[in-house]
């Protein structure tokens, strides 16, 4: 049995997701989707850029802790609804997440993982191959189940040209100099 939500992605959160692993295409990249159920969608509302070395115990715990930190303070009501990750490789298997992914899940029943496929950006479709937690299990998460503006390909195509992955700043990022913020509030800003 397939995951029956579907899922929805902002925009942005899609973009910042894709330039994250963009800036470090040479390194296994790591991070969280933020959003809320509403009814039998999971609405994707925010991408947090976590790693792109390795993901250690403890601070993922302190990046997911000041993830939800992040959450209750939002003007809408998030939480943690998944993660995505890419490899150098391009591989798409979940096997180098499954831990972090099951944690994610026993916090939020809906969680997904989103693995990158970016043999799909230069097409301009939808990047992420998805899993979706069902009765203990990963299933995979049927194209028909995401919903994106297309215009979001455009977008992201033209982020991607203007170099803007560059200006992405992720956990390991923040932990290396805390004047960088690992909430990229200022990533957009200019753009329609």
């Amino acid at each position: 049995m397939a995951p029956s939500a579907g899922y929805s992605f902002h925009p942005q959160a899609y973009a910042k997701a894709v330039l994250h692993v963009c800036k470090h295409s040479s390194s296994s990249v790591l991070g969280l989707f933020l959003g809320h159920a509403d009814g039998k969608v999971i609405k994707v509302v925010e991408a947090i850029p976590l790693f792109h070395t390795h993901a250690l115990g403890p601070m993922l715990k302190i990046a997911c802790m000041l993830a939800e930190e992040h959450c209750k303070c939002a003007e809408a009501s998030l939480e943690i609804v998944g993660i995505y990750h890419a490899t150098p490789s391009g591989s798409t298997e979940m096997t180098p997440v499954k831990a972090i992914a099951d944690k994610i899940a026993a916090n939020f029943a809906s969680a997904s993982v989103w693995s990158l496929d970016a043999s799909k950006l230069p097409d301009k479709h939808f990047a992420f191959k998805g899993m979706g937690r069902v009765k203990d299990e990963w299933k995979a998460v049927g194209s028909d189940l995401v919903s994106l503006n297309s215009e979001v390909f455009r977008e992201t195509s033209r982020l991607i040209g203007e170099m803007r992955f560059l200006d992405v700043v992720d956990f390991d990022d923040h932990l290396a100099d805390g004047n960088k913020s690992w909430l990229n509030e200022k990533l957009f800003a200019g753009d329609p």
